[in-house]
């Protein structure tokens, strides 16, 4: 056991454990307990692998089976047609699908194209490990768990490059006709926990990626890996408040971007990620963010491994990692680069993607961002020591806000980055936001 990856592991000697049944230890003497927040492994030989890779090609199999062929399709019969298919995931899916496309199975059996179209969401720059012995595709690297299992290793994106580790050259495109259209977006989360970055910056860490023409990639600023309508805005087990800010409604205009683009020849708008040449990208230990009274701070951003050996992995790191970025913030603290829907250009407070635990404040919290709301007023501000502008300082009134709140949506909608009825949703929540409460006009 250890209480960190990055610490060397303590034995627990044979005669304080035991077997309950062939999947089941547990500690001596009975009754004892594992205790919490630390790491414990078990090795053991292991027999009967199952070929987990497999799914993978079914996938292909199966996709191409209902776009291509007539016998016993039951999309097909009575003349029906399939025109194009896509492809979407989300997180562990998402990552499913980006390692589906570096193995080279968008080509169906036959050289055929399986999907026209990939949207892939908060997938970072990882895949799954499933094509492995003894594969277990639920393992997820973060800051304090899972960290020596695959899952983050070149390529990382669609351009091709070379690792500056291994010295290896690729992309996780093919670069022939069967390569699909294809969307990549993250929230704040997977650029501060996932490595993000990798997927439109050089792996050397030094510039900015150019991208092949088939590829889009969004930042969804502000959010959190999560994020959805209804999240439990509570701290829980974190420090600050959680974020409930939703990428959702951008995802549902960028979604409608790839289907024009799979069937009319429409591009979606340009990429919108932190970069480089802009000095939008910097380094997450060079942030600054307001100091505001009770708001912990991040630790710095989980670092991005190269593989090891995770049948017997080391007692230590590696001591090179991956150059990984996040986006640069305002004074507030809000994210500049990506998408930013109306929440986060118009704020009501400061939203990121990532947060600490209470109980390991050194620790970036798995998946879940902050919400540092703004005072209302400048008394209100100062008595709270934040040096953010209040809600009266900032915007004057509610009327003031919601001019400048329309305009933000009006924007990202004739961006198509909103979608009208999308756009219509948020302005009237806006309109109802108790926030405003209190203040005059």
């Amino acid at each position: 056991m250890r209480d960190r990856e990055v610490e060397p592991r303590t034995e627990i000697p044979a005669e304080e454990w035991e077997f309950v049944d062939n999947r089941t230890i547990r500690l001596l003497p009975d009754g004892r307990k594992f205790e919490p927040f630390r790491i414990y492994d078990f090795w053991y030989e292991a027999t009967d692998a199952k070929v987990l890779a497999i799914g993978f090609a079914s996938v292909r199999d199966l996709v191409s089976f209902l776009r291509y062929d007539r016998e016993d399709n039951p999309l097909l019969s009575g003349g029906a047609s399939v025109k194009h298919a896509l492809g979407f995931g989300v997180s562990q899916s998402g990552r499913f699908l980006r390692h589906f496309l570096e193995l080279g199975l968008n080509k169906d059996m036959a050289g055929r194209r399986v999907f026209d179209g990939v949207f892939s969401h908060v997938a970072g720059a990882g895949k799954v490990f499933a094509n492995h012995r003894f594969g277990m595709p639920g393992r997820t690297a973060t800051q304090h768990e899972d960290r020596l299992y695959p899952e983050n290793w070149f390529a990382f994106g669609s351009m091709r490059g070379t690792d500056p580790i291994s010295g290896q050259t690729g992309s996780i495109l093919n670069g022939d006709a069967t390569d699909p259209f294809l969307i990549e977006t993250n929230s704040s989360t997977e650029y501060w926990q996932k490595g993000a970055s990798l997927v439109h910056v050089d792996p050397s860490g030094k510039a900015d990626a150019e991208l092949p023409d088939n590829t889009r990639v969004y930042l969804i600023a502000g959010t959190q890996h999560g994020g959805r309508p209804g999240v439990d805005p509570r701290p829980g087990p974190c420090l600050n408040p959680r974020n409930p800010h939703s990428a959702t409604p951008a995802l549902r205009a960028l979604f409608l971007a790839l289907e024009e683009w799979v069937t009319k020849g429409v591009a979606p708008p340009p990429s919108r990620v932190p970069k480089l040449a802009d000095r939008t990208a910097v380094l997450a230990e060079t942030l600054r963010l307001p100091r505001v009274k009770g708001f912990a701070l991040p630790p710095g951003a989980n670092r991005i491994l190269p593989p090891v050996d995770w049948v017997d992995p080391p007692d230590a790191e590696p001591a090179r990692a991956y150059e990984t970025y996040v986006s640069a913030v305002d004074g507030d603290g809000n994210e500049i680069a990506g998408i930013r829907l109306p929440p986060i250009a118009v704020p009501l407070g400061t939203y990121t993607g990532w947060n600490v635990y209470k109980a390991q404040p050194d620790e970036l919290a798995d998946r879940d961002g902050s919400r540092i709301p703004f005072a209302r007023n400048r008394a209100e501000r100062e008595a709270a020591d934040d040096p953010r502008p209040s809600l009266q300082e900032r915007y004057g009134s509610r009327e003031a806000y919601m001019a400048q709140f329309k305009a933000a949506a009006a924007a990202l909608v004739a961006e198509r980055l909103l979608l009208p009825t999308d756009a219509e949703a948020f302005i009237a929540a806006a309109k109802l936001c108790e926030d405003f409460d209190g203040i005059p006009g």
